[in-house]
């Protein structure tokens, strides 16, 4: 993103109020909210923090700024789109994706923070662009009906989203056009064949581990997942289990030693995935359709620690943060190496923009909970991520 420029100080620019929200979006997004005062953004437009109060009354009100100007730019382009110029709109909801990557950040991650009420607006106004998608869909694909156009529209947007989520050394330009190109491929992925939103996939209840350890692991996950990882305490940790908050750390350092050992075990178990994948194949198609559907099985059975991996390794403390990354990118190499094994055109930067832009897509959308808990999600979800990489069908 464009770092904002910072006035002289002493200067009273008319756009202040604009030059606020530019410098918040980008502290917000590369620090993360927890990590901002409002005194680093007055810093940043060279005010004072009265002068910063005149425009906004909290930080909470500034976040509200930032997330819904981001959202009501995306809802403007995704408003325009006409049928009858399908792959132009495409290409212009990529670019706003592509020039404006925050918005995303915002949205997935730091939207956390926003009150109950703003929440509540924000799931609204996600749930209206979903609408226009699905509304653009009916013209495009009209052999979808209205559960499969909802799961599309949510799909397309876990494209469009991905470039929030990784850095590209393709050119803006060349990035838009390729991420059209795939949002193109999930518009014409096959209809999905059981998908429906009304009958939920049966999940049992669960039992927990026997294992103290193990059982405070699982808890921490969920609790950073649906509270926030800032905002959620030893003690909260404990107390779902009902035990006393001291008995936590007879297993665990602190709390970061929980975010850390959570994904730590998330890394693994793809990883370990995507070994017994490999041996079992022999060619590259069928590791990546085999790989498609290993990982699109682990995502709907974990979506809180998919949640983890994708907002709150910036929270872990050295070495550890590095570690989760390198992990991260490490995972990601095998598929590129895959498909460009598979696809001998793609240049390395294009097939990791495509393994991105796919593995975002479920990310995605296991953690919509409608979608995540539709009969049939695991299958269409994993058809539309083979068509979006080109492969062939699988019998």
């Amino acid at each position: 993103m464009t770092t904002a420029a910072r006035p002289e100080r002493g200067t009273r620019p008319a756009n202040r109020r604009a030059l606020i929200v530019a410098a918040a979006t980008e502290l917000f997004c590369t620090r993360g909210y927890e990590h901002v005062a409002m005194g680093d953004i007055a810093e940043a437009v060279a005010v004072g923090a009265s002068a910063l109060y005149r425009h906004f009354s909290s930080k909470h009100e500034l976040l509200e700024e930032v997330v819904f100007t981001g959202l009501d730019s995306v809802a403007e382009v995704v408003g325009a789109m006409e049928f009858a110029d399908a792959d132009q709109s495409l290409l212009e909801v990529a670019e706003l994706a592509v020039a404006s990557r925050h918005i995303g950040i915002l949205v997935e991650r730091e939207a956390r923070h926003l009150s109950d009420d703003a929440q509540t607006r924000l799931r609204e106004a996600s749930q209206n662009v979903a609408r226009r998608l699905s509304e653009f869909l009916k013209a495009a694909r009209p052999d979808l009906n209205a559960d499969a156009r909802d799961l599309f529209a949510w799909m397309i947007l876990g494209v469009v989203v991905s470039p929030s989520f990784y850095q590209s050394d393709l050119s803006a330009r060349d990035q838009s056009r390729l991420l059209a190109e795939l949002t193109g491929r999930v518009l014409t992925a096959p209809a999905p064949v059981e998908f429906a939103i009304g009958r939920r996939r049966r999940k049992p209840a669960g039992l927990l581990p026997r294992s103290r350890r193990e059982a405070l692991l699982q808890k921490a996950i969920q609790l950073f997942a649906e509270r926030r990882y800032a905002s959620v305490g030893i003690e909260d940790v404990a107390a779902s289990l009902g035990i006393a908050g001291p008995s936590v750390y007879n297993h665990f350092a602190n709390k970061a030693d929980l975010l850390a050992t959570a994904l730590t075990r998330g890394a693994a178990y793809l990883y370990m995935q995507a070994s017994d994948v490999l041996a079992a194949s022999s060619t590259p198609a069928g590791a990546l359709g085999s790989l498609i559907t290993s990982y699109v099985e682990f995502a709907l059975g974990h979506p809180a620690l998919v949640d983890l991996l994708m907002t709150e390794v910036r929270n872990l403390p050295e070495p550890h943060r590095d570690a989760a990354l390198a992990a991260q990118r490490d995972y990601v190499e095998e598929w590129v190496h895959l498909l460009r094994q598979y696809r001998t055109e793609q240049t390395e930067s294009t097939a990791r923009l495509q393994v991105q832009a796919m593995l975002t897509l479920v990310n995605y959308v296991v953690r919509v909970p409608h979608l995540q808990s539709a009969t049939g999600i695991a299958s269409a979800a994993s058809t539309t991520c083979a068509h979006l990489l080109a492969l062939p069908p699988r019998n």
